[in-house]
C-alpha cells in the first residue's frame, strides 16, 4: 500500500535537493552577491559621491578615480557573471542527475504488478521529464532567483542606511504584492499539474502509436490514430491557456509594484529632502536603488512562480517514491555455493495484488535434478503464473516453494534470477545486433559460444546468410527480424545462460515443426546438467518430457507421462490432445 509522504512547501523541497550540494550553492551565493556590489551597488553609491561631493567640490582627480572604479567593478562583474553561470548549471546539472537515477532505481524494486497497472508513458515523464523541470528552474532561473533575493537584502540595508521610512516601505509593499503573486501562482500551480497530466497522456499514446503502427495500418486506424493525439493535444492546450492566463494575472500584478514602490519613496524622498534629513544624492541614490530593488522583487515574484511550477512534477516524482517497493527486490537473503536445481512446490496457493480470488488452489508437485517436466492445461489454469512464482515476480499467499530444499523467500533474488534462464512468448530484445542480445545472457561467452547457442537455436542457416553475422542489427524491440527468429534468438539467449535451471514459457509457439524438432533435440542433450520447466499449451511439445502435470482452474488435476495420461480415456490430458489432433486434422482437410 502506497504511503504518501508528508506535504512540504514547494521552496522547501526545492532547498532539499540543494542540501548536498550546499558548499557549491554558498560559493555562487558568495560570488553573486560580490557581482551585485559591482553591478549596482558601487555605481549607485558612485552618484551620490559625484552630486553631493565631486560636482560641488569641483574634484576632477576623485571624478578620475571614480570613473576607473566603475570600469574595474564592470569587468569583476563581468568574471563573476562567468563564474556564476558555471556553478549554476554544474549544481542543476548534479541535482538533475541525482533524481532520475534516483527515480529508475526506485522503479526497479518496485512490485512486478506494479508495471501492470501503470502506463509506461506516466512512468516514462516521471523519470525523464519531471526531473527536467527543476533542471530548468535551476539553470536558467536559480542564479536570478538568488540573486533577486540577495540584491532585496542588500538594498535594503543601503536604503535603512539612507533613511529607515524607505527601506521600510519598500519592504512592506514587497510582502503585499508577495502575498498578491503568491495567490495567484496557486492557480498556475493547478493549470500547470493539468497540463502535465495531459503531457504524459500524450507521450504514451504517442508510444502506443509508434510501436503498434502495424496494427494501426492494418486495421485501417491511421485517422482514428491522429484524431485520438489531437483530442489529448487540444486538452493539453487548454489547461496550458489557463496556466498562461494564471501567469498573466500574475504579471500584472508583480509588474504593478516598481511604479507603485518608486512613486511611494519619491514621496517620501521630496519630504525628507524638504525636512533636511537627506541630500540631493543620497534622494537620487535611494531612488535608483528602489528602481533596482523593485526590478529585483519582480525578479523574485517571476522566479518563485517558476518555483510553483515545480510543484506538479515534484509531487509525481514523490508519488513514484512513495510507492513500496518490493519485499523480493529488497531481499538479502542467502547465496547458494551452488544449485543442484530440485525444486518443490508446497500446497501453493496464489491470488494476484489487490485481487480475492486464488489463481493457483492448493499446487503441490516436484521436479529432480535434471528432469524435464510440462506443465499443460487450457488457457488461464494458471500455467504461466507457476514460472512467474519460481522468479518472485509474486509472492505465494500460502504455502511454499523450495529450491534445493530452500524456501526461495530465504534466498538472494537476484542471486536465484541468475540460476535460472526463461524463454517466454512475448519476447524482448533490444535495439543492436544479435551479439548484443546473446550477452545479455552471458556477458562473458565467445564467438564460439554465441555460435553454439545460435545452431542448438535453429537459427544457425539465418546467421549465415547475413552479411554481419552475428553482428548484424535486430532492429527497436527485434522489429527486423520474424516472430520466429525473434524466439529462436531469446531461446539462444537462454541456452548461452547455461544455468542449472530452464523454464521455457510457450516457447516454441512461433516455431515450424522442423524448427521444434531441433530445438527439443537441442534442449534433450542439456537436460542431463539442466532443470527444465515446459510451460506449453501445444502438446506435441510435451512428448519427451518425463512428467506432465496438467492444470485446470488453478488446480493440479493429474500428473503422469504422456502414455500413461493417454491411457485415462476420461483425463482432461486426453481431452486437450484430442483437441489439437483435431483441429490439425481440420486443418490439412482445407
Amino acid at each position: 500500500m502506497r504511503t504518501l509522504p508528508e506535504k512540504h512547501g514547494d521552496g522547501r523541497r526545492v532547498l532539499a535537493f540543494l542540501k548536498p550540494y550546499g558548499k557549491w550553492v554558498f560559493a555562487d551565493s558568495f560570488v553573486i552577491a560580490l557581482s551585485q556590489v559591482c553591478a549596482t551597488l558601487i555605481p549607485t553609491l558612485a552618484m551620490s559621491w559625484l552630486v553631493d561631493h565631486i560636482i560641488p567640490d569641483h574634484a576632477n582627480r576623485l571624478l578620475w578615480g571614480l570613473m576607473w572604479l566603475i570600469v574595474f567593478a564592470a569587468i569583476c562583474d563581468l568574471l563573476f557573471m562567468v563564474i556564476d553561470e558555471y556553478f549554476c548549471h554544474h549544481v542543476a546539472k548534479s541535482v538533475t542527475n541525482w533524481q532520475k537515477l534516483r527515480l529508475f532505481g526506485h522503479l526497479q524494486i518496485l512490485p512486478y504488478s506494479f508495471f501492470h497497472t501503470n502506463q509506461s508513458g506516466e512512468m516514462l515523464a516521471r523519470v525523464a521529464d519531471d526531473p527536467e523541470t527543476l533542471h530548468s528552474f535551476l539553470a536558467w532561473e536559480g542564479s536570478t532567483f538568488m540573486a533577486a533575493a540577495q540584491g532585496v537584502v542588500i538594498y535594503s540595508i543601503v536604503l535603512l542606511w539612507i533613511h529607515p521610512y524607505l527601506m521600510v516601505t519598500s519592504v512592506v509593499l514587497g510582502v503585499f504584492f508577495y502575498w498578491m503573486s503568491n495567490r495567484v501562482g496557486a492557480q498556475m500551480r493547478t493549470a500547470s499539474a493539468k497540463a502535465r497530466q495531459e503531457a504524459s497522456r500524450y507521450l504514451e499514446r504517442l508510444r502506443e502509436s509508434v510501436t503498434g503502427i502495424h496494427l494501426s495500418r492494418v486495421m485501417g486506424m491511421v485517422d482514428y490514430e491522429v484524431d485520438s493525439v489531437m483530442a489529448i493535444r487540444q486538452s493539453y492546450v487548454q489547461h496550458s491557456i489557463e496556466e498562461l492566463k494564471a501567469k498573466m494575472k500574475s504579471m500584472v500584478v508583480i509588474g504593478s509594484y516598481n511604479g507603485v514602490v518608486l512613486g511611494a519613496v519619491y514621496v517620501i524622498s521630496v519630504g525628507l529632502i524638504w525636512n533636511n534629513h537627506i541630500t540631493t544624492g543620497k534622494m537620487l541614490t535611494a531612488g535608483s536603488l528602489v528602481t533596482v530593488a523593485a526590478s529585483e522583487i519582480n525578479r523574485l515574484l517571476r522566479n518563485w512562480l517558476s518555483v510553483r511550477r515545480t510543484g506538479p512534477a515534484l509531487d509525481r516524482s514523490e508519488m513514484l517514491l512513495a510507492e513500496t517497493p518490493s519485499d523480493a527486490e529488497l531481499s538479502t537473503g542467502r547465496k547458494l555455493t551452488s544449485l543442484e536445481g530440485e525444486i518443490e512446490f508446497k500446497h501453493v496457493q496464489f491470488a494476484y495484488p489487490m485481487k480475492e480470488e486464488n489463481v493457483l488452489q492448493d499446487i503441490s508437485f516436484s521436479v529432480s535434478k535434471g528432469e524435464v517436466i510440462a506443465i499443460v492445461g487450457p488457457s488461464g489454469a494458471g500455467k504461466s503464473t507457476i514460472a512467474d512464482l519460481i522468479l518472485r515476480f509474486y509472492e505465494v499467499k500460502e504455502g511454499a516453494i523450495k529450491i534445493d530444499g530452500h524456501d526461495i523467500r530465504t534466498l538472494h533474488t537476484g542471486w536465484l534470477r541468475k540460476q535460472i534462464a526463461v524463454v517466454s512468448q512475448d519476447v524482448q530484445l533490444r535495439n543492436g545486433t544479435l551479439a548484443d542480445n546473446l550477452l545479455i545472457g552471458n556477458k562473458e561467452a565467445s564467438d564460439e559460444e554465441l555460435l553454439q547457442a545460435i545452431k542448438d537455436s535453429g537459427l544457425a542457416e539465418f546467421v549465415q546468410a547475413l552479411p554481419k553475422g552475428i553482428h548484424t542489427s535486430v532492429g527497436e524491440r527485434g522489429t527486423l527480424l520474424s516472430g520466429g527468429q525473434k524466439q529462436r534468438l531469446s531461446l539462444a539467449r537462454a541456452l548461452l545462460k547455461n544455468a542449472p535451471i530452464l523454464i521455457l514459457d510457450e516457447a516454441s509457439s512461433a516455431l515450424d515443426p522442423i524448427t521444434e524438432t531441433q530445438v527439443n533435440e537441442a534442449i534433450q542433450k542439456r537436460a542431463r546438467n539442466q532443470t527444465i520447466i515446459l510451460i506449453t499449451h501445444r502438446l506435441s511439445t510435451v512428448l519427451s518430457a518425463s512428467k506432465i502435470i496438467v492444470l485446470e482452474k488453478g488446480k493440479v488435476m493429474e500428473t503422469g507421462s504422456h502414455k500413461e495420461l493417454i491411457e485415462q480415456e476420461q483425463s482432461i490430458y486426453v481431452r486437450l490432445f484430442k483437441r489439437e489432433v483435431e483441429m490439425g486434422e481440420k486443418v490439412l482437410s482445407n
